[in-house]
């Protein structure tokens, strides 16, 4: 086959795929309630770029004001949990007051030590509180496929875990934060159960969005960061619902999927630089993802996560061998010696 014939046939490909593609976005833009102005879209670019992240500057408020942070971990996973900790206190505003709480499955004394020390980093503004936990008394069987999620399912109790607050950040334990919390936290979401950032599950398993029922709304979010409005989930004995849901639907991915359906369309959608993903920045393209998101995008990746408040690596983990890129397993490395050296 000539040259000429093998881009002739590439490029076909390449229309016909930006054509489904469009489709797709443009079918769940017309039944969605969340529809947005599409962005300006950059050309994706391979731009030259450092070899290391740089930490931006935070633009602080003059005003002295605290954020709720929540983390649910257990001894597996007491390690990342504390470096994603001991990042949002490397950098956060001095006048910003974080008050972390974590709920704990089986973690020992000595991990709870390590979650405590962390206070000493910035005495008087940030409070570390552990709540221990059992594990949960939910029909686990029912996840099937998902099982490794379980220690999650403390997500869907947090009303009730945290009775004596409002409104919370919820962050996973495989999160680094780059930027102060307060602009997030601040976000209204006084008439809705969360503020949320869109996940790409949403466009790789159309079939199974269908399943759910969210193919109309348009969207599916990912729970590994959210702004969650816990006095009005209580309000309306959210809790409840989602327990049913685990009781009586199989094979869900974790409480990702049970927050989805349940929460159905009491949403704030909030930008990706707040939940910035790694999996899907580094295997789609950029001109898709701006769409899918509505928000104008960097032409390269690395600036995307520049850019981000929080940045989520979800699917493989940057302690992993072979993690890529290596500038983001870099910088979780960055944080992670130093944490280890307290």
């Amino acid at each position: 086959m000539s040259k000429k014939v093998f881009y002739g046939i590439f490029f076909l490909l390449l229309v016909s795929i930006a054509s489904v593609v469009g489709l797709m976005l443009s079918s769940a833009d017309m039944d969605s309630p969340f529809k947005a102005p599409l962005p300006k879209v950059i050309a994706s670019a391979r731009l030259p770029h450092p070899e290391k992240i740089r930490i931006q500057k935070n633009k602080c408020p003059a005003a002295s004001g605290k954020v709720n942070i929540v983390l649910v971990t257990d001894s597996r996973y007491v390690t990342p949990t504390a470096v994603s900790m001991y990042s949002a206190i490397k950098n956060k505003c001095p006048q910003s007051t974080y008050n972390f709480y974590v709920v704990a499955e089986e973690i020992t004394r000595r991990d709870e030590n390590m979650l405590l020390n962390l206070q000493k980093l910035a005495p008087g503004t940030v409070h570390v509180k552990i709540i221990p936990q059992q594990e949960l008394d939910l029909p686990y069987e029912n996840m099937q496929r998902f099982m490794q999620y379980k220690v999650g399912m403390h997500k869907i109790f947090l009303p009730d875990t945290l009775k004596e607050l409002d409104k919370v950040i919820y962050m996973d334990g495989d999160t680094l934060v780059l930027k102060d919390l307060r602009e997030l936290f601040d976000i209204d979401v006084s008439t809705v159960y969360a503020a949320v950032a869109k996940d790409g599950i949403f466009y790789r398993f159309p079939k199974e969005m269908a399943e759910i029922g969210l193919d109309k709304r348009g969207f599916y979010f990912n729970s590994g960061v959210m702004l969650y409005n816990l006095k009005l989930q209580r309000q309306d004995n959210v809790v409840a619902k989602l327990v049913e849901y685990v009781k009586t639907h199989e094979d869900f991915f974790g409480d990702q999927d049970v927050l989805n359906v349940v929460f159905g369309s009491k949403l704030k959608l909030m930008s990706y630089r707040y939940n910035c993903i790694s999996t899907f920045f580094e295997e789609d393209d950029l001109v898709f993802l701006s769409r899918y998101f509505g928000e104008e995008l960097p032409r390269d990746t690395f600036y995307i996560y520049e850019n981000a408040t929080v940045i989520h690596y979800a699917g493989d983990k940057p302690w992993q061998d072979n993690y890529k890129p290596e500038f983001l397993k870099e910088l979780w490395f960055r944080y992670f010696n130093e944490v280890v050296r307290l």
